[in-house]
């Protein structure tokens, strides 16, 4: 989740180059983008939200995104936050009525429909960028063609072997804490310090 938001920030629109998820570890699928940068431009804040076209370069297509200011960029995330209060509000309403009323199906009903939405709507609050289209700006999609603001700041090396091309991948958003990220490049280091071609 970038901490803040700009009238102009670089950004990357990137393309989804594979249909089906690759196995990355244990129990975890990864997809591979291609990406293009972006200079994402605002509206001023009070204005609505402007489209922007952007073309991706590896399938040719003519994208168009829905770009909001920087309060509107604000006021989405705390839209999603509050909705994923709101899942967490049914998980107790759903304690309480199963707890003092003879409602047993709809208590079993909040006690489940609560955490599932307080997780999809937070994965959206957490993943808000203030824009949307082509499947972005929308909990729990894998979209085609993602964006992404502000490029990573951390800049440590890609692991790549240099014999056979294997990469070791590790986790360089910019919403990860600094120590995060050097804890999981070092592990991945080490990693493939260990492979064998």
């Amino acid at each position: 989740m970038p901490n803040d938001f700009a009238q102009r920030q670089q950004g990357t629109v990137s393309h989804r180059m594979n249909f089906w998820g690759r196995p990355a570890g244990p129990s975890t699928m990864a997809w591979d983008y291609e990406g293009i940068p972006w200079e994402i431009v605002r509206p001023d804040d009070g204005l609505p939200a402007a489209r922007r076209l952007v073309r991706c370069r590896v399938c040719g297509k003519e994208l168009t995104f829905t770009v909001y200011s920087v309060t509107g960029t604000r006021q989405r995330r705390v839209r999603w936050q509050a909705l994923a209060w709101g899942g967490l509000g049914a998980l107790v309403a759903g304690i309480v009525v199963l707890a003092f009323s003879g409602a047993i199906a709809v208590g079993v009903l909040l006690v489940i429909a609560g955490p599932i939405l307080g997780l999809v709507f937070g994965m959206a609050a957490s993943d808000e960028v203030g824009i949307s289209g082509h499947g972005n700006g929308f909990p729990v999609t894998n979209a085609k063609h993602s964006v992404t603001v502000e490029p990573p700041p951390h800049d440590l090396p890609d692991l790549v072997c240099a014999k056979c091309g294997h990469e070791e991948e590790f986790p360089r958003a910019s919403y990860f804490r600094e120590d995060y990220v050097q804890e999981q490049y070092e592990a991945a280091r080490d990693r493939l310090a260990k492979h064998v071609c």
